[in-house]
């Protein structure tokens, strides 16, 4: 098997420049693992992480990413899923769920497929349940691919779900093939560019889209490796709070910021701080109510004792002297 160009140009192509190291470790690493060569059936290093569009080759030059936050899928695109059921994309967005949109091809000898794997990966480690909490929504480019392909594709993977394969998690994990129109359109919504080659195989960006339960695009996450605390922050941000179940989730979406530059989530030192501050503003405020509270309680608890020594007649009393004459019968 060669890895040629047709897989190295849509790894090169990412959007934000930072995607692009990630990536080319990731290819090398496949590369070593398969035991397989790059270029036209020769031996070539790796282009460095600087590489420019204009050196790309020639397969890899505008196909892209152009970010489209905000932008409303069109909810009319028809596409066939894994049951051979015409669906179109507006009934995934009538439920108030965000979801996870890839567009691969099946027969992808590396790159897809490893992006798919890895998707499913995150899915595992998720504490968000799958077809409950948001669908995962993956589309072939390829409108050769049939039906037969993507319930295959699907049941390799959700076979593997760590969870309970109820029938909410098997429609919330979904798997279609089209036409090259509706791909296009698709394509052209989430701003994902992808070209044919004259091999067959196609070139295209490798990135995951989340998209807000009312179907807008919401964040681009890059790359072959999508940790589960960047796609679980996506998750709550494009669903505006709505799945944040604890206050772990409030923090995490507190203290970490989508890094346009990155193409991930960092965390940021300034909101840290920020709530540290009212950490600490919170636990003085407790420390001195609550010393403050002690007091009066210890004030109120000395003022009762003084005032039933008071109101006691029965209490006893020093004796005077006459008291002490009288009960000595006086003097003789």
């Amino acid at each position: 098997m060669t890895l040629g160009r047709s897989i190295v140009a849509p790894a090169l192509a990412l959007a934000p420049a930072a995607g692009r190291r990630a990536v080319l470790g990731a290819l090398a690493g496949l590369a070593i693992t398969a035991g397989v060569s790059l270029g036209q059936g020769q031996s070539q290093p790796l282009p460095s992480s600087g590489t420019s569009a204009e050196t790309l080759p020639a397969q890899a030059q505008g196909v892209d990413v152009e970010e489209r936050v905000g932008n409303t899928l069109p909810p009319d695109i028809g596409f066939t899923n894994s049951a051979g059921k015409i669906v179109h994309l507006g009934e995934y967005f009538k439920d108030g769920k965000p979801a996870i949109v890839a567009m691969v091809y099946y027969k992808c000898p590396i790159v897809c497929t490893v992006v798919m794997n890895r998707m499913a990966e995150t899915i595992n480690e998720l504490d968000f349940t799958v077809g409950k909490d948001y669908r995962a929504l993956v589309f072939s480019v390829d409108p050769t691919e049939d039906t037969q392909l993507a319930r295959q594709t699907k049941l390799s993977f959700i076979s593997s779900y760590n969870r309970d394969v109820t029938p909410e998690v098997e429609a919330g994990w979904e798997f279609h093939c089209t036409d090259d129109e509706a791909a296009r359109r698709l394509g052209d919504a989430l701003g994902f560019k992808f070209r044919k080659l004259d091999d067959g195989a196609y070139t295209h960006p490798i990135v995951l889209a989340v998209i807000t339960p009312d179907g807008k695009v919401s964040r681009y996450l890059y790359g072959f490796v999508y940790p589960a605390r960047d796609v679980k922050i996506a998750l709550m941000e494009a669903s505006e709070g709505k799945l944040v179940k604890t206050i772990g989730d409030r923090l995490l979406l507190r203290c970490f910021m989508y890094d346009p530059k990155a193409g991930s989530y960092t965390l940021q030192a300034t909101r840290v701080m920020q709530l540290a501050g009212i950490v600490t503003v919170v636990a003085l405020g407790t420390l001195i109510g609550g010393l403050f509270i002690g007091e009066r309680l210890r004030r109120r608890r000395a003022h009762r004792i003084s005032g039933s020594t008071v109101s006691n007649p029965t209490a006893p009393t020093a004796p005077t002297p006459t008291d002490t004459q009288s009960s000595q019968g006086g003097p003789q």
